[in-house]
């Protein structure tokens, strides 16, 4: 588990615009083993025979990684989409709140399975929703951008059911 979340922030940090190398992950994820196992945070020698194995086992589970995704690793966010949209409905008041929603939308699985659009479409109507502002339903106003009135409802149902969650906790892994 441990290096399959390391192999994965190390491939989503090279696919957004702040890659890191490898040796920068591997150090971070030593010092959060450190402090989570209760042991002194000591300095990993980056010449070491642990760090040599750490960096060989996390490049092969980058490739298992990518080769699982089929190598398919674009993801359109959907933030682009929300000011244009809300200047479109003249609906500004709605902007940070539809923000919020798309940010935590990236914890779900939603940017998967919607395209960007739909999602976008989603969160906005989840603000309006939230704060009672009216959007135009004649003719349906998510026609114009490009999405199905069931897609956003999946959309909401999606978010609704991630804030019913309660709030992560840290689940120790055995070494």
């Amino acid at each position: 588990v441990k290096i399959v979340a390391a192999s994965s922030v190390w491939l989503a940090s090279k696919l957004e615009e702040s890659p890191r190398k490898a040796r920068q992950v591997i150090i971070v994820f030593h010092r959060m083993e450190c402090r989570r196992e209760g042991l002194p945070i000591e300095h990993l020698d980056l010449f070491s025979k642990k760090f040599s194995e750490l960096k060989m086992e996390m490049s092969r589970t980058e490739r298992h990684i990518l080769k699982e995704m089929g190598f398919v690793c674009h993801v359109e966010h959907p933030h682009k989409f929300i000011s244009n949209y809300l200047a479109t409905l003249e609906t500004l008041e709605l902007r940070q709140e539809a923000w919020n929603l798309a940010n935590d939308s990236l914890r779900t699985t939603l940017c998967v399975r919607f395209k960007s659009e739909v999602v976008a479409c989603g969160v906005v109507y989840a603000a309006a929703r939230r704060f009672q502002i009216p959007l135009p339903e004649n003719p349906p106003w998510w026609k114009a951008f490009d999405a199905e009135k069931s897609g956003i409802d999946e959309v909401c149902r999606v978010l609704a059911h991630l804030y019913s969650l309660p709030k992560a906790k840290y689940i120790p892994v055995c070494k």
